[in-house]
């Protein structure tokens, strides 16, 4: 299943980066996102592993993931299995930044091979498709307007104030 999302942002790659790669401005728009642990020595890098803790419904669920792709502020990608997704499936999320000078494009892609599905799981997919449009686009609708507003408010701080006259 393959899933991608584009949308401008008015903000640099760096103000928008941070509420990618940074966890808690990650839990910020990712609304469900609970904790990210690392669990590797390596710092922040391709190779890093971690655990995520993600409320799902009712329940707190648990997956394992790795960093495949660290290219600050352009490229983030990462890999992560467990939680609700069937044993054997791994699901790949890569963000794509773009800098269009006052703007940045987002382009993010995420991949789950189903081929380890089978039976009633597999015929699940479509479902599971319009579930993942949904919280994905209201993800990144919070995305877009945090840091939007980070950007607003650097350049409100950057910008002297003018004296009354």
């Amino acid at each position: 299943m393959h899933v991608e999302f584009r949308a401008e942002c008015r903000c640099t790659p760096w103000e928008l980066w941070r509420f990618l790669d940074e966890t808690e401005k990650q839990k910020l728009w990712m609304t469900t996102l609970l904790e990210i642990t690392t669990t590797s020595q390596l710092p922040r890098a391709v190779g890093t592993t971690f655990d995520m803790r993600v409320r799902e419904g009712r329940r707190i669920a648990r997956y394992e993931g790795r960093i495949n792709a660290y290219d600050p502020p352009r490229h983030l990608g990462v890999s992560f299995w467990g939680g609700a997704l069937s044993r054997g499936v791994v699901m790949q999320v890569d963000y794509r930044l773009a800098d269009l000078g006052s703007r940045t494009r987002l382009e993010y892609y995420a991949l789950i091979d189903t081929e380890p599905l089978s039976g009633p799981i597999k015929l699940a997919i479509p479902i599971a498709r319009v579930f993942m449009f949904f919280q994905l686009r209201y993800f990144m609708r919070n995305l877009k307007r945090l840091a939007e507003a980070s950007a607003r408010s650097e350049a409100t701080r950057r910008t002297p104030a003018r004296a009354p006259g």
